[in-house]
């Protein structure tokens, strides 16, 4: 009989670290990581073409563009091209390490900008690329929250590591069973939230890889102002480094 309470006990004791394991949340680089890879495509994906929607009061605008990425020495490089309306056609950004380009064919030489820039919309630089949680920010704080509709979410709030990136702080919202971002709201220098952006929905590309299809994005200061990225189309084919060089981008571009 006390052979069989002591088994008792080491089990529950066993259930009881097996629970508390189960809880303890995942070192901060793995959950950033896990943040990115629900939102991103795999890294075969080279280009996007993505509708972007743009809702103010009563008036709605409409944008097509064709986003093209390239990891180079190590580092990431993003070329956002529009395609439609016909008066913004050819106008191109260009997100490199070092700096944010401008550029359109009335222009002899792109010009500096920065990843804060608006695109269009109120999607800037950096909302329409993609903002990268793992490579750019870590982790100030994390504890679980209650959403509108009762169910249990994990809100971190990060820090960048950079003072360049376009957004110093942001509050991210996550389903916990998933680790899939509901919500980020991205803050001004002086602490004011600027933008929430809702993660509406998710698509699976090829067999598995789960990617966020659509994002909105509420701007907090001017709250009839809304605007919408959806991916329509994704693409996988190598692309040459000239694409990515500011020097080149006066140097016509097939498929641009």
């Amino acid at each position: 009989m006390r052979r069989s309470i002591v088994v008792l006990s080491l089990a529950l004791v066993l259930l009881v670290c097996l629970f508390g394991w189960s809880q303890v949340p995942a070192e901060d680089d793995v959950l950033l990581t896990a943040l990115d890879e629900a939102r991103f495509i795999d890294t075969t994906t080279t280009s996007l073409r993505v509708r972007v929607t743009s809702e103010s009061g009563d008036e709605t605008q409409q944008a097509e563009l064709v986003l093209r990425f390239k990891e180079i020495d190590g580092l990431d490089y993003t070329r956002i091209t529009f395609v439609a309306p016909a008066d913004l056609a050819g106008q191109i950004y260009l997100a490199t390490p070092n700096a944010t380009y401008f550029y359109t064919p009335d222009l002899d030489t792109p010009i500096k900008t920065s990843a804060s820039s608006t695109v269009f919309g109120d999607s800037a630089v950096a909302q329409t690329s993609g903002i990268r949680f793992a490579s750019n920010y870590t982790i100030s704080s994390r504890h679980d929250t209650t959403r509108e509709d009762g169910s249990d979410a994990l809100e971190i709030d990060l820090a960048a590591i950079d003072k360049t990136t376009a957004f110093q702080q942001i509050t991210v919202v996550i389903d916990p069973e998933t680790l899939r971002p509901i919500t980020a709201t991205l803050y001004a220098l002086s602490g004011i939230p600027l933008y929430e952006v809702t993660y509406s929905a998710y698509a699976t590309f090829g067999e598995n890889d789960v990617y966020a299809q659509t994002q909105e994005i509420l701007n907090l200061l001017l709250p009839d102002r809304r605007t919408t990225n959806e991916i329509l189309d994704i693409g996988t084919d190598p692309l040459p480094n000239d694409l990515f060089d500011p020097n080149m981008l006066a140097a016509p571009t097939a498929g641009d």
